[in-house]
C-alpha cells in the first residue's frame, strides 16, 4: 500500500556546534523527495560555550548526576525555546503555512554517544516542543537501534539511497561533518555504510587552540603548510582504522591530545593543520579498500565540502574517480542531514525501518525515533 505524501519538517543541530538546520521536505518516505525549503540559524557564542560544557560534563562525570543537573536543564530550556521560537519565525516568513506541516523531526546537539553503554542522548524536550507548537514532533532516533545491538549510526543512508541511487551504479555518499561517514548504494536496493573517524573535528579543534578560529575557513590556514609524511604514517597506524565496519563515534572519541603531543607539540602550526587536513583526506580515502567492484561515483556532502584544501586532497587521492559535490546534482550540502531527518521521521510516523543490520550493525531492521503527540 502507498503512503500518502506529507510534510515534514527536519531540525539538525550538528557534531560542529555551529547552528541549526531547518528543511521541510513533502515525501511518502520512500522514494519521493521533494525540497521545499531550507533554513539555517547560527548559535550565538553563549550557546556553543554552554553546550561544549555539557559534552564535557558528561565526559568526566555520571550521566545521571550531569542530565540531572540543573545546568543542563538550563541549556535544555534555552535550546527548546530556540527551536520553537525560530520554527515560528520560519513559517512567518515563508508562504508555507504552518497548519499544513504534519511532523517536526527533531535531532538536537548530540551530547554522548556510547553504544556500548546503551547511551546516546540529543538535546531537546521533544514532548514540550509538540505539545508548544501543537505538531507532532519525531526524535530519539538512535536509542532503538541501540538496544538492538547496532551503533545508532549512521542513519542517514536510506535517506541518500532514496535521492542518490541509481540503478546497477555502485556510488559512494561521503559526509563530512565533525565526524565523515559513508553509504556504499549499490544499486537501488542494498546499502552498507558506517561512520568512517574525523571529518572536520580535529581540524576544527586545532583551529581554535592554535588560529583562535572555529574553522579553516576554505582550507586557507592549512593551504600554506605542508604536509609531515612521518608524523602521517604514525596516525594511520591508530586503532579506529582497524575496527570493524560498521562502527560509530562522536566528537569527544578524537581528542587533539591524541594527535598533537610532546613529541610534535613544536612543529609549525601551519604545517599540523595541513597534516591534520590531509589525515581527514586518508581516512575517508581507506573506503577504496572495501568497496566492491566499480564505484560509479563518489558523492560529498556536508561541511566540509567547503573546505577547498581538504576537498583538493580528495580529488588527488582518488584521482580517475569521478567525483561530485551534491550540489552539482541539486542537492544542497548544507541540508543534506536535516533533510534527511525531515525523511526518517515520515518513515518512523509510517512505521517504515530506517537502520538495518548493513548499516549500523543492529540485529534486526528497526523503525527509528519515537512520535510525540500534542
Amino acid at each position: 500500500m502507498k503512503n500518502k505524501e506529507i510534510y515534514a519538517l527536519g531540525v539538525m543541530s550538528g557534531t560542529s556546534i555551529d547552528g541549526i538546520d531547518f528543511s521541510l521536505i513533502r515525501s511518502d518516505g520512500r522514494k519521493s523527495v521533494d525540497i521545499i525549503f531550507n533554513h539555517y540559524v547560527k548559535f550565538n557564542l553563549k550557546i556553543k560555550e554552554k553546550i561544549r560544557y555539557i559534552i564535557d560534563q558528561f565526559k568526566h562525570n555520571p550521566f545521571e548526576v550531569v542530565k540531572n543537573n540543573s545546568t543542563y536543564a538550563d541549556i535544555e530550556k534555552e535550546f527548546n525555546q530556540l527551536i520553537i521560537s525560530k520554527v515560528k519565525f520560519i513559517f512567518s516568513k515563508n508562504e508555507f503555512n504552518i497548519k499544513d506541516l504534519d511532523l517536526i523531526g527533531i535531532h538536537g546537539n548530540t551530547l554522548i554517544h556510547d553504544p556500548k553503554k546503551n547511551i546516546s542522548l540529543q538535546l531537546g524536550d521533544y514532548s514540550f516542543i509538540s505539545k508548544t507548537l501543537n505538531k507532532k514532533v519525531v526524535a530519539n532516533f538512535r536509542d532503538k537501534d541501540i538496544s538492538l545491538g547496532g551503533e545508532g549510526a549512521p542513519l542517514v543512508p536510506i535517506y541518500h539511497q532514496a535521492i542518490f541511487s541509481k540503478k546497477n551504479k555502485n556510488i559512494v555518499v561521503v559526509n563530512i561533518g565533525g565526524i565523515s561517514n559513508f553509504s556504499l548504494l549499490i544499486g537501488d536496493e542494498k546499502i552498507v555504510a558506517s561512520d568512517l573517524g574525523p571529518g572536520n573535528v580535529l581540524i576544527d579543534k586545532y583551529c581554535n587552540i592554535k588560529f583562535n578560529k572555529p574553522f579553516d575557513k576554505n582550507g586557507l590556514f592549512a593551504s600554506s603548510g605542508l604536509v609531515d609524511e612521518n608524523l602521517l604514517k604514525v596516525w594511520m597506524k591508530k586503532s579506529f582504522l582497524r575496527k570493524q565496519y560498521p562502527k560509530s563515534f562522536d566528537n569527544s572519541f578524537f581528542q587533539i591530545n591524541d594527535f598533537v603531543d610532546k613529541k610534535n607539540q613544536n612543529l609549525n602550526k601551519a604545517n599540523m593543520l595541513r597534516t591534520l587536513t590531509f589525515f581527514s583526506a586518508k581516512v575517508i580515502s581507506e573506503l577504496k579498500k572495501i568497496t566492491p567492484g566499480k564505484i560509479d561515483k563518489w558523492v560529498f556532502c556536508g561541511g566540509g565540502v567547503k573546505n577547498i584544501t581538504l576537498m583538493n586532497d580528495l580529488k588527488k587521492i582518488l584521482k580517475g574517480n569521478q567525483i561530485f559535490i551534491s550540489d552539482e546534482l541539486g542537492i544542497d550540502s548544507d541540508f543534506v542531514e536535516s533533510s534527511a531527518f525531515a525523511f526518517i521521521s515520515i518513515r518512523t510516523y509510517y512505521k517504515i525501518p530506517s537502520a538495518f543490520p548493513e548499516t549500523t550493525g543492529c540485529a534486526i531492521k528497526n523503525i527509528c525515533g519515537n512520535v510525540y503527540y500534542p
